[in-house]
């Protein structure tokens, strides 16, 4: 082999004649271009020595060789430096090298200083022989067809990458979502977008209420419920339904199997197919269901739980089936991808309904131990019955309204379903402490205790028999040492007065039951007071107060029932009431509830209670819930030591406590001009 000075190519017929054809033939439509004008051999003739799967092709010109390198396939360029030193052929080559297409051979010595190294693939030396070329050609060959097939396994590594990062973002959101509705929703969505469904529906298995359980056939007590459906190409509404799980049906074939089921044509299943397409949908809608793709979702356990229906996978994911040529042109059947990644996040999804399933069922279990507590708190102290669901309806209201609201201090302040859940059980538990309160404290309603106002009234009894014994007496007496005339004489002196000291016991004691009632003291009251204490009888030689001490302190009570002393212990209810709920495990999300309800009723200005705190160091959570405790004792109509105050009234009473800096004015004000307080309206009787 020899060159000719303008980059031409002289190939000596005898050197090539014992070259197979399949030592040069390794890839279809392979170009070889020569650049030069000279040519001893015509390539149509090396062509059918080389074999019709390489085309030797001559460009003889500037223009010739951009023309030749624009065409399509792998091409190999075998070129004089000269050849490649115009800007424009350089950029070609650049382009062709980096879209894998061409290849450059350099006839010569070396690389041209123009054009970069790393585009030039082999030098040819001017004395290679005629085996050298056909080895280059081979070799060009097999180095461009291992570079496409790098690159194909690269996007498909990258693909495979991109469905595993889609996959593993799918599994995030499934499992950080706890509301089963948006959970379904969500799991079709996304099983469609995949892979590119037009349609889907979804069926969880449920168990059948009262059916016997068959350990032999796990499915005996159970039944598919239709639970979900999703159609682009139809604005179709849809209904809840129960079907039995039988292969006939084929959601019921994929439960009973738990084997993904992929069928190319509904309307053409195999003669002996145990299930069958029910076209009813179609027949109504005018729909064509064609491709489908059934999935079981199988829990870790390996337990079915639902199976996921996809229903024509089409080419373009915006396109609409809405007329025959679109369902002939669009709808594809599902393949092995299709099948394993919806395999794969059929198996998440039934992990995440499992999860969100136990979550809501612990949920509930502990809905209900907050509801039993509550009943523990009303069970001891009856008239309070209702009082914390109330507070926590108005606290969650509040926190409700605050989130909505754009202007004022709390524009920016909002709250997640969470956060409101926190807000709720705190308010269902915000007294639970007063189960740590001694219940003859918790639930009295007076001054004294009964069993106080009981010994006082047996006190007065006593006295009136022992002046009714004295005054008999004394009759008896006149009647024995004086004449009968004298003695109805002072016997009539002696009913007077033993009529007027019963009115004065009468008097005494009915001061005492009117003292004893949870209001203030009238005017004089204490002295009074003082003055009954003062007086004394004796009995067997003993004098006993009309009053003693424990109950003068009692009956003093300048306001409500409570001694200095009950006060603190009802008030240390809220101390009993964090260390109570600071034992219990709670999540992540309600770790804050022991708080909230330990400052409930702290006051902005620090008089509040148990830690005086002032407002920087109180949750804006516990300042709403200090608002709908105080409006509910206010208003409550359940309480039978004490009338009920007209919510207009409570408000007013409200409205003085802000102005007096102890509770949250802002707050307040949402609370009412959103008139929360209406929430917990006292239900009209009915006549």
């Amino acid at each position: 082999m020899k060159f000719c000075s303008s980059g031409g190519i002289f190939v000596r017929r005898a050197s090539l004649e014992d070259i197979t054809v399949r030592q040069v033939i390794m890839h279809s439509s392979f170009r070889v271009i020569v650049s030069g004008d000279e040519v001893s051999l015509p390539f149509a003739e090396a062509q059918q020595l080389l074999g019709h799967e390489v085309d030797f092709l001559v460009a003889g010109s500037h223009a010739e060789l951009l023309r030749r390198l624009d065409g399509d396939g792998p091409c190999l360029l075998i070129a004089h430096p000269q050849a490649v030193a115009a800007p424009d052929v350089t950029a070609a080559v650049r382009k062709g090298w980096q879209g894998e297409q061409l290849l450059v051979a350099i006839l010569g010595d070396g690389v041209p200083a123009n054009l970069e190294p790393n585009l030039v693939y082999d030098v040819l030396e001017p004395s290679a022989s005629s085996l050298r070329l056909v080895r280059l050609v081979q070799n060009a060959q097999s180095y461009l067809r291992l570079r496409r097939e790098l690159r194909t396994l690269a996007s498909q590594l990258e693909e495979q990458a991109q469905d595993l990062h889609e996959l593993n973002q799918i599994g995030i959101a499934l499992s950080s979502e706890r509301d089963l509705d948006v959970l379904l929703e969500m799991i079709l969505r996304k099983s469609r977008e995949i892979t590119c469904a037009d349609a889907g529906s979804l069926y969880l298995v449920e168990e059948i209420p009262g059916a016997p359980v068959d350990e032999r056939n796990p499915f005996a007590n159970k039944q598919l419920r239709f639970k979900l459906s999703h159609n682009d190409s139809l604005q179709i509404s849809y209904n809840e339904f129960v079907m039995p799980i039988e292969k006939r049906s084929i959601a019921g074939y994929v439960a009973l199997t738990g084997e993904p089921l992929n069928i190319e044509d509904a309307y053409a299943l195999p003669e002996d197919a145990e299930f069958s397409h029910n076209r009813s949908f179609d027949l109504s809608t005018g729909y064509r269901t064609k491709s489908i793709l059934g999935i079981p979702m199988r829990t870790h356990k390996g337990e079915i739980i639902g199976v996921l229906q996809l229903i024509n996978r089409k080419r373009r994911w915006e396109a609409k089936l809405t007329s025959p040529e679109s369902i002939e042109q669009e709808i594809l059947p599902f393949d092995d991808k299709c099948v394993h990644l919806a395999s794969s996040l059929a198996s998440q999804a039934a992990v995440a309904i499992e999860n969100t399933r136990l979550y809501q069922e612990i949920k509930e279990l502990f809905e209900g131990f907050v509801r039993a507590s509550v009943l523990a708190i009303e069970q001891r102290d009856p008239t309070t019955y209702g009082h914390s669901e109330r507070v926590a309806t108005l606290s969650v209201g509040i926190a409700e309204v605050v989130d909505r609201v754009q202007t004022g201090p709390y524009r920016t302040v909002h709250f997640t379903r969470d956060q409101i859940q926190q807000i709720k059980y705190a308010g269902l538990l915000h007294d639970f402490g007063k189960i740590g309160v001694r219940e003859h404290v918790l639930v009295k309603a007076k001054k004294l205790y009964p069993a106080q106002l009981e010994i006082i009234k047996g006190r007065f009894r006593y006295l009136k028999r022992a002046l009714q014994q004295r005054y008999t007496a004394e009759k008896v007496n006149y009647f024995l040492t004086t004449s009968r005339e004298e003695a109805l004489r002072a016997c009539a002196y002696l009913d007077e007065e033993f009529a007027r000291r019963l009115r004065e016991l009468d008097d005494y004691l009915e001061f005492i039951i009117r003292a004893n009632e949870p209001t203030v003291l009238q005017q004089g009251g204490l002295d009074k007071l003082l003055e009954i204490a003062q007086l004394w009888y004796e009995d067997d030689g003993e004098r006993i107060r009309y009053l003693d001490e424990e109950e003068v302190k009692l009956l003093s009570i300048t306001k409500g029932s409570l001694s200095d002393e009950e006060r603190a212990e009802i008030e240390s209810h809220v101390t009993h009431t964090y260390n109570f709920l600071s034992k219990i495990p709670w999540t992540s999300e309600l770790k804050p509830v022991p708080e909230i309800a330990y400052a409930h009723h702290e006051k902005l200005d620090g008089s509040g209670y148990p830690r005086r705190l002032s407002a920087p160091d109180i949750p804006l959570q516990s300042r709403m819930m200090a608002i709908a405790d105080i409006y509910d004792a206010l208003t409550a109509w359940d309480r039978p030591y004490k009338k009920a105050v007209p919510p207009e009234k409570a408000l007013d009473i409200l409205t003085a406590e802000v102005r007096a800096g102890l509770l949250d004015a802002e707050l307040f004000r949402l609370f009412v001009e959103a008139e929360v307080y209406r929430q917990v309206a006292r239900p009209q009787s009915t006549p």
